[in-house]
């Protein structure tokens, strides 16, 4: 799903991934002018904060300013910010809990790699 976003250099249109391969995780791309950036980030930080206001402690925290929802991440290489219409961001989210209900995360994934697990 394509979601305008504000960061540094301007306005933008930020691209957030869902697959059911990978249940616990949501991945968001952004192009800006230094090119393609690439973010994965737990599918509960987006949600807790759309719930609680806030979400995520160090690196990455999720924070719900009335209609919009700032995403702020840091690294070793800077710091950065994200900011994303509120509404657009609960219509993604609503999207990933239809295609895994959340809680039930556990069930899609492919545990056939892992040596002594058995299903």
């Amino acid at each position: 799903m394509d979601l305008p976003v504000l960061i540094g250099s301007g306005h933008t249109v930020a691209s957030f991934y869902y697959e059911s391969a990978d249940p616990y995780a949501v991945t968001l791309r952004v192009i800006d002018g230094a090119g393609p950036v690439q973010w994965v980030f737990a599918r509960d930080l987006f949600a807790e904060a759309l719930d609680d206001g806030r979400a995520g402690v160090g690196d990455v925290a999720v924070t719900v300013r009335g209609d919009l929802v700032v995403l702020g991440l840091s690294s070793p290489h800077g710091t950065g910010t994200a900011v994303f219409r509120r509404a657009d961001v609960a219509t993604f989210m609503a999207s990933t809990h239809e295609i895994v209900r959340p809680g039930s995360e556990s069930v899609w994934l492919d545990w056939s790699d892992v040596p002594g697990v058995n299903r």
